[in-house]
Order: structure tokens, then C-alpha cells, then sequence
């Protein structure tokens, strides 16, 4: 099983505002298109994940799916400029600033936004 690839599987309530805000808004690439039922999409690298339609779609409590960057600011920077709405956290241990990053206790630098049905995704340096 490690040399399998793995991707995300992301359910959503309404396929087309998913199509908006994953192509228009993040800027990632269809590869195939079987609305209404889901599209394939390719994010950096060749790495692609799964958006389908579920229409009793409830969202997870927690992050689902993360982009990679070298530049947590900076895709902060660059979503917050095409729309996108970053979360901001207080918990013991986890405390956004006021940029919408976290740092965490091994310096790993993240921050947190959702898609219009409310998944949790996140971007981080690694």
C-alpha cells in the first residue's frame, strides 16, 4: 500500500458553486467532468482528488484536505485576493495571528479557510 498514490474525496451539497470555488477561486484544473454526479480535479504535482455531489452533504469538523506551499503568507495573500475567507483559531495550542496563521508547537505554519459548504481545508508549509 505505500507506493499507492492517495488523494481526497470531498463531498459537496451543490456541484456547480463547488465547481466556482475550486476551479475559479483556488485555480485548480478539471480533468474530467461527470456532472452532475462529480468532477476530478488536479491540484499541484499531478495530485488529484475527487469533488462529488451528495445532497444530504454534511461538512466534518475538522480539515478534510490541505495544500502544500513553501509560502504560508503568501497562498494566504493570493486566496484572500480571489475571495477566499480564512478561519481563525484559538485553542490551547493552536492560536491563529493576525494574519490567519498558526504555528505550531514543531513550527509547521498553516492556516485554515472553507469551501462553500463548509469543508475545512488547509495550507501549509512543510
Amino acid at each position: 500500500m505505500n507506493t499507492l498514490p492517495m488523494s481526497a474525496i470531498i463531498a459537496v451539497s451543490d456541484l456547480e458553486r463547488a465547481r466556482d470555488f475550486y476551479i475559479n477561486k483556488l485555480g485548480l484544473k478539471v480533468l474530467k467532468d461527470d456532472s452532475p454526479e462529480g468532477l476530478i480535479c488536479e491540484a499541484g504535482e499531478g495530485t488529484r482528488f475527487l469533488i462529488y455531489y451528495r445532497p444530504d452533504h454534511e461538512p466534518a469538523g475538522a480539515t478534510i484536505a490541505g495544500l502544500i506551499t513553501t509560502d504560508v503568507a503568501g497562498a494566504v495573500a493570493d486566496l484572500s485576493a480571489r475571495g477566499g475567507k480564512f478561519e481563525d483559531y484559538d485553542f490551547p495550542g493552536l492560536k491563529t495571528d493576525e494574519n490567519h496563521i498558526a504555528v505550531s508547537e514543531r513550527g509547521m505554519r498553516s492556516a485554515w479557510f472553507k469551501d462553500p459548504d463548509g469543508n475545512i481545508l488547509g495550507v501549509g508549509e512543510m
